[in-house]
């Protein structure tokens, strides 16, 4: 009869094997990034002529949207050639008459109220459209900071009528704020460091929700937002690859804000995970088959979408590993299990592989051990909590949105 020990290690073993794989898939990645970034940088002309933009700023309840607002008053894009809207779902009187202002004071900015959730944030921003004049849209969450030359930069690859979004990188201005956000912005970090790149070689860029621009005439094609979908950024995302279309990333940040609590950033990442894996189940037959993409694009696309695959397999490997070392019988100074220890883990420390060879592109080496520990402990939380929403996503079952909270507007308020 097989003992509970022998059935740890079994099960021990055999969810290894998967975590080797993402671990080895991992460090090609950081590998094929480098020589990426060794390659010629494409430089875009700006367009002969200058396209209106809409910058759209969907809010619920955040007077920190102000902030945002007014970095985009000072845009050193032609006042006649942009326009804000503020599509506001807020259900503070205070928050409403504090962004109304700017609509009563400026031209160029319009307020846009619902007295409804509908489609949450993808909703807000499909009413908002009979609003919008522009032949670009840009999208900024509320706490979002961008810089005065944010409009000039990403519409310079429209000047190429196939390209469709432009996507820049994500800064943080509260990372260093707890473990919590440590992680939160490493996670983000390595993906826009090293994944992003990649995706702009093989035109498989993800538009990420916000600091990105879109071309309408595109957006239409494919029918703009999907308000059943909680990553609805994805879904335009793959719609529009498939489509044929070119999606751009720019390495040039704009600040922004990530979760410090647990409640926060695990619900974030439950959304993210679920939503994605949803995206790839909604369009498995046309990521898989369809007419458009590429190999490497339909192995990146579902890296993107499946990857949290990963998240149960990490868990079990984590219980039953813990599990088979408490069952086992106890050795001291076995040099045998030592070196089965460390050669172990070295085959499944791709992601911490990773996340130096990010640090080390953003000169940030010196935030090796707070990652290290973020790694270990945050880490294996949110695998708890992506593993739910996997099987959720799995299953079909509905997991609801959720507006992550922003610390900021605790002091805007």
């Amino acid at each position: 009869m097989i003992s509970a020990y022998d059935l740890t290690l079994w099960v021990y073993n055999l969810t290894i094997i998967p975590v080797i794989f993402f671990s080895v898939l991992f460090i090609v990645l950081s590998a094929i990034n480098l020589f990426v970034d060794r390659g010629p940088k494409q430089r875009w002309a700006m367009p002969k002529k200058l396209p209106f933009i809409s910058v759209q700023i969907p809010t619920f309840n955040d007077p920190i949207a102000a902030r945002c607002v007014e970095k985009c008053l000072k845009f050193d894009y032609p006042k006649n050639k942009y326009e804000i809207l503020i599509v506001d779902d807020s259900t503070s009187l205070e928050t409403q008459n504090l962004l109304k202002k700017y609509a009563n004071k400026h031209k160029i900015v319009k307020f846009i109220h619902r007295d409804n959730r509908n489609g949450f944030k993808p909703g807000a921003l499909k009413d908002a459209m009979k609003h919008t004049k522009g032949e670009i849209l840009v999208i900024f969450d509320a706490d979002w900071i961008p810089k005065k030359d944010f409009l000039k930069k990403i519409v310079r690859p429209f000047s190429d009528p196939t390209v469709a979004i432009v996507q820049s990188r994500q800064g943080f201005y509260n990372h260093k704020t707890n473990l919590i956000s440590r992680f939160a912005a490493y996670v983000l970090m390595a993906y826009h460091s090293i994944i992003m790149p990649i995706n702009q070689k093989i035109n498989s860029v993800f538009f990420c929700g916000t600091a990105g621009a879109i071309r309408r005439k595109h957006f239409d094609e494919v029918g703009g937002w999907n308000t059943m979908s909680i990553t609805e950024d994805a879904e335009l995302s793959v719609n529009l690859l498939l489509k044929g279309y070119k999606n751009v990333y720019l390495d040039f940040e704009t600040p922004s804000e990530v979760p410090d609590t647990f409640e926060a950033f695990i619900k974030q990442q439950m959304r993210w995970c679920y939503g994605n894996t949803r995206v790839f189940f909604d369009n498995a037959k046309r990521i898989m088959f369809g007419k458009g993409l590429s190999l490497k694009q339909r192995a990146m696309i579902s890296y993107i979408t499946l990857g949290n695959f990963i998240a149960p397999v990490i868990v079990m490997m984590t219980f039953f590993g813990l599990s088979g070392w408490f069952l086992g019988e106890p050795t001291l100074f076995n040099w045998g299990d030592i070196v089965e220890f460390f050669s172990r883990f070295a085959v499944t420390i791709g992601f911490i592989a990773m996340g130096i060879v990010t640090l080390a592109k953003r000169r940030k080496l010196n935030e090796f051990w707070p990652m290290l520990a973020s790694v270990f402990t945050i880490g294996i939380v949110i695998a708890v909590a992506n593993s739910y929403a996997f099987f959720k996503a799995v299953s079909g079952r509905p997991l609801h949105w959720y507006c992550t909270p922003k610390r900021a507007n605790e002091n805007a308020s």
